[in-house]
């Protein structure tokens, strides 16, 4: 079949031409007629790829076939746009002789995916184009992120301006350059020339504002013909940064009179590290002790300037500092307080002193001159003159020095006992205690001599009250008793102790300790008077030991063991003291036995020596074994314990064995059973001691039999068991044998006898 023209087709209406069309298709299919369509497919590609509101580059072509897969021309086919707007051009196409179908499509304004399907009547498959649409070209700028920040100035924003690439759909354009660049305030950027993400957006790496407080902008120009807005504008403010210096205003270094205010008032300019002006922060003024702040806290003014009230020094001379302080950043002010006027005069040392005639007072006389305030003046005359008693004056006319303090040289009494007076007179001047006058006294001579006055010959007992108490007179060089004077008594070393040891002397100049209290240890002791300058005065007395109150043992109170019947080279030794631990000598001791049948003492009566011993002069054992025991009485002293001494007088050597009681040295016994009666001997000493540790040996004789232990050492009672001693089968007499080891032994050995029937 022949396409129809499209000039022909065009100027048909649309549904004679599907008649045409149809009667046209008849004819050509002979006899069969006209074949209805079957499918519709996609001639060429289905996908593209295109810029929103632009023709996708090639047409969208179709093919309608019927059943037979024969191409079908006449065919109406539509074109409808199912995503992402756009236009198709026309929206409905006839198919030609071929069974082609086309249109343009024109892409909607949404970036992504785009659709456009194509479908006939009577078929329902259709056919689906799809497109992925890309943004156009830039067509717009506007800020994104980053306007209207402030900082510090000198650094950096906190969020780094970007703006939005838009196309003339509003879409966000990749892949755009940027570039930002300082138009004002100073400052600097940072990866200047950015390229637009898949958002469109493009950021600057940072923007550093200007070292200057005040306004920064920052431009950012598209790279790129045609974009309104373009270049825009980013707005910051820099602020000051923190409180770096406080800068002051002025000098740091004042001067006032004591207790005036400070005159300029400090003052002081807070900055920042860049040295821009801080506004807004407190400042906090500290006046140093003495000083006085008035309005100690202030904000800063829009200059950074802060000033207190007031600032008033102290009354007294000498440096007072005003510190201001942000944080830990101060800025120190000191200020120099200096006297006013002269207003008075005042003793300042020497007054009412004691000398001896004709010597000179230890404390030189001074005055002092201060102001108002009793701030010292310097440099101010002064007349020193002697008014009565006679006596002299050196430098008589000082000179006031930096402690307003004027002093005369030396002040040397009268030859005559009695007062004395010197007047000081600041001269051209009209000052409250102007003159003063000062007043002494002289004495007798200094001390020459010091010796005993009582108490010289002392004995007591030791630990005692000396029934004098020692005294010393002190004298001057023309043998006047000297009073007032302090005179020290010490005891020696071991020599006791004194009351009122330090003691002044009488109108008679005479001193006298309180008391002395001889040491307890018996013998010589000493109490030294001493006064300055002068030799010594040295008492002596006697201590003798007390009444007898204790007794020590002398060596050990518990001796070693020994043999009965022998003597102990230990002998006890005590020695009697009284209440202090001194020896006491003519003590009667007596020594006697309290335990140990048979002991034998000598010498069991003693007088002790000057060393307070005592010693027994021998002490022998009895013969039987245990504890011999002896204690000590003291004449005329009740012991609150006793004093004894011990020692345990152990056997002799094996002597003798013996059966022991209650053992058989003979007894019917059963085969192949253990005696009834289990041999037992006894070894003993010479004394019939029982001997400890001995070795007694278990020998099985005549006939079949075992024992249990056969070979054991004696207990504590001498005693020694064969344990068990158990018979062999068959009958007849067995014999056991019990052997002590040693010679000279009488009964040894012992021989125990069994008879089994």
């Amino acid at each position: 079949m022949q396409r129809l023209p499209s000039l022909f087709r065009s100027s048909l209406p649309r549904a004679a031409a599907t008649a045409l069309t149809g009667l046209l298709l008849a004819a050509c299919n002979g006899d069969d007629g006209p074949r209805p369509p079957s499918s519709v497919a996609a001639v060429g590609s289905t996908s593209f790829t295109g810029t929103v509101g632009e023709l996708v580059g090639d047409p969208l072509v179709v093919k309608v076939t019927d059943d037979r897969g024969a191409a079908l021309g006449g065919i109406v086919v539509t074109f409808t746009v199912a995503e992402g707007g756009g236009s198709t051009t026309p929206a409905v196409d006839t198919t030609d002789n071929t069974g082609a179908a086309s249109t343009r499509w024109r892409l909607g304004g949404t970036t992504g995916q785009q659709r456009v399907s194509a479908a006939i009547s009577g078929v329902t498959t259709q056919v689906n184009f799809t497109a992925s649409a890309s943004a156009g070209a830039p067509a717009s700028v506007a800020i994104q992120a980053g306007d209207n920040q402030s900082a510090v100035a000198g650094a950096a924003v906190t969020t780094a301006p970007a703006v939005l690439v838009r196309d003339r759909f509003n879409n966000p354009v990749s892949g755009t350059s940027v570039f930002f660049s300082v138009s004002a305030g100073g400052g600097s950027v940072a990866g200047a020339g950015a390229t637009t993400n898949a958002s469109g957006v493009a950021t600057v790496g940072s923007w550093t504002l200007g070292a200057t407080t005040g306004a920064n902008r920052l431009t950012a120009l598209v790279v790129a013909n045609g974009v309104t807005s373009n270049p825009v504008t980013f707005n910051a403010t820099a602020t000051a940064g923190a409180p770096a210096a406080l800068q002051a205003q002025g000098s740091t270094s004042l001067t006032a009179t004591a207790g005036a205010l400070v005159s300029p008032v400090p003052s002081v300019r807070v900055v920042d590290a860049a040295g821009n002006p801080v506004s807004n922060v407190t400042v906090t003024f500290t006046a140093s002790s003495g000083s006085t702040v008035v309005g100690a806290s202030k904000v800063t003014n829009s200059n950074g300037l802060a000033t207190p009230d007031s600032w008033q020094v102290g009354a007294s001379l000498g440096n007072y500092t005003l510190t201001a302080s942000v944080g830990t950043v101060t800025t120190v002010f000191t200020a120099t307080a200096r006297a006013g006027a002269a207003t008075s005069l005042s003793i300042f040392a020497g007054n009412n002193q004691t000398a001896s005639v004709g010597r000179t007072l230890p404390i030189d006389p001074a005055v002092r001159i201060t102001d108002a305030l009793g701030n010292p003046i310097a440099g101010q005359e002064v007349v020193f003159e002697v008014t009565s008693g006679g006596g002299s004056a050196l430098v008589r006319r000082p000179v006031t020095d930096a402690n307003g303090v004027a002093t005369v040289g030396a002040w040397t009494l009268g030859e005559t006992p009695g007062a004395n007076t010197l007047r000081a007179t600041a001269t051209g001047l009209s000052l409250a205690g102007n003159p003063a006058t000062f007043s002494a006294t002289a004495t007798a001579g200094a001390p020459a001599s010091m010796s005993a006055s009582g108490g010289t010959s002392l004995s007591g007992t030791a630990g005692s009250l000396v029934a004098v108490a020692p005294s010393v007179v002190v004298r001057d060089n023309r043998g006047n008793p000297v009073s007032g004077v302090t005179v020290t008594f010490t005891p020696g070393l071991n020599s006791g102790s004194v009351t009122d040891g330090t003691a002044l002397t009488n109108a008679l100049g005479v001193a006298t300790v309180g008391s002395w209290r001889l040491g307890n240890t018996a013998g010589a002791q000493t109490l030294t008077a001493s006064l300055a300058n002068l030799p010594d005065v040295v008492f002596t007395a006697t201590a003798s030991a007390g009444v007898a109150a204790g007794v020590q043992v002398v060596g050990a109170s518990i001796l070693s063991d020994l043999p009965v019947n022998s003597f102990v080279t230990a002998l006890p030794t005590v020695r009697v003291v009284d209440s202090n631990g001194n020896p006491v000598s003519g003590a009667t001791v007596t020594f006697e036995v309290v335990d140990g049948a048979g002991a034998a003492l000598s010498g069991a009566t003693k007088t002790t020596g000057v060393d307070g011993l005592a010693q027994l002069t021998s002490w022998r054992l009895g013969t039987a074994a245990g504890l011999y025991s002896v204690q000590v009485l003291v004449a005329g002293l009740t012991l609150t314990s006793e004093v004894t001494w011990s020692v345990s007088g152990t056997a002799l050597a094996a002597a003798q064995v013996a059966v022991s009681s209650g053992s058989l040295l003979s007894q019917a016994a059963t085969a192949s059973a253990a005696v009834a009666t289990v041999p037992v001997v006894r070894v003993t000493d010479t004394y019939g001691n029982a001997v400890v540790g001995a070795t007694v040996t278990f020998t099985v004789g005549t006939g079949t039999s075992t024992v249990g232990s056969p070979s054991v050492t004696t207990d504590a009672l001498g005693f020694a068991s064969v344990g068990t001693w158990t018979m062999g089968a068959g009958s007849g007499a067995r014999t056991l044998i019990a052997t002590v080891t040693g010679s000279g032994i009488s009964g040894n050995p012992i021989t125990f006898t069994a008879t089994v029937p």
